[in-house]
């Protein structure tokens, strides 16, 4: 496989839910040439990861007239695989052009493919399971954890541990998954009076979500709107707990393998997004609207997530 096509855009907690996939395939293939097709505001951030040796841009607003462009330069270089992680409608449109008039072969969930991933139920498998499966029909082995010490960055002397990070914000359109701000607060002041600084992140829209948090609270270490991801994650190998709702700098703190306590409604889209693993703490309700701050807060003194002798 000299030329091989990485299709991924989405989310940002897709993105991070694409990482080890993207890696297996950069492990299983070291000498070939890795395009990756992906939306123009994570290019920063693959960039970074060192996997791909060429960014192709396809942004959503524009989703035809760059589609079409995309497909005659993409079908120009006669890629001998294209691996298609984010199996959606649109990527189906690629699939039917790559079949028609590439000879490569196509990995996909959707029509037109060589390998057909048949994707189970939604809450059966998780993102990250159901990538590395379909991953399987190449014989790629994606059970090497990432290392990401290529996101780690310097960070400000103001980030000083003991440290708990809050993660209150959601993306445009999410409300449904969002904790109350005030919530988030309670959970800031209880942690703030066992001694530990509070830091929150997100972005500028996430200021309204924030400040809560900034108000009942002493001295918040406010990172909003300068917590890109390296930033987030940095913030997060440092901390002693996380709190989040199910968003994509949620996912991005879950990275640096910190406990972290997820506030979450109880559906399939939770069970798909969060793994099982040790450090993901669980706080579910049919809503999480219903969820209060002091049941939270029973958790952490249950479960001694926190050193209440600091």
């Amino acid at each position: 496989m000299k030329k091989i096509l990485i299709i991924k855009h989405g989310s940002l907690g897709d993105i991070i839910f694409a990482l080890e996939a993207m890696f297996a395939v950069r492990r299983k293939y070291p000498d070939s040439i890795i395009h990756l097709l992906t939306e123009k505001k994570y290019i920063a951030f693959f960039s970074k990861t060192k996997f791909f040796d060429k960014i192709i841009v396809e942004d959503r607003k524009n989703f035809l007239l760059i589609s079409f462009l995309n497909l005659f330069q993409l079908l120009k270089e006669n890629f001998d695989l294209i691996i298609d992680l984010q199996n959606s409608q649109r990527t189906s449109i690629y699939n039917l052009f790559f079949r028609l008039f590439n000879k490569g072969l196509i990995c996909s969930s959707r029509p037109f493919a060589h390998l057909r991933y048949k994707i189970p139920i939604q809450g059966h498998e998780s993102v990250k399971a159901g990538l590395s499966n379909q991953l399987k029909l190449l014989n790629i082995n994606n059970n090497i954890a990432l290392n990401y010490d290529w996101l780690k960055v310097n960070i400000k002397d103001e980030i000083i541990q003991p440290i708990v990070l809050f993660i209150p914000g959601v993306s445009k359109g999410n409300d449904f998954k969002q904790w109350q701000p005030e919530k988030f607060a309670d959970i800031a002041k209880f942690c703030e009076l066992k001694n530990y600084n509070i830091c929150v992140v997100g972005t500028k829209s996430d200021i309204l979500s924030a400040k809560a948090i900034i108000h009942k609270c002493n001295n918040v270490i406010n990172m909003i709107n300068i917590s890109p991801p390296e930033v987030i994650y940095s913030i997060a190998l440092k901390s002693s707990l996380i709190f989040s709702n199910d968003t994509g700098p949620g996912h991005i703190a879950s990275l640096a393998n910190n406990h972290i306590i997820w506030i979450l409604n109880n559906n399939n889209v939770s069970k798909a997004n969060i793994d099982n693993k040790i450090t993901n703490h669980k706080i579910l309700a049919d809503s999480v609207k219903s969820i209060s701050s002091k049941e939270v807060i029973k958790y952490i003194e249950k479960t001694r997530l926190l050193n209440f002798w600091n």
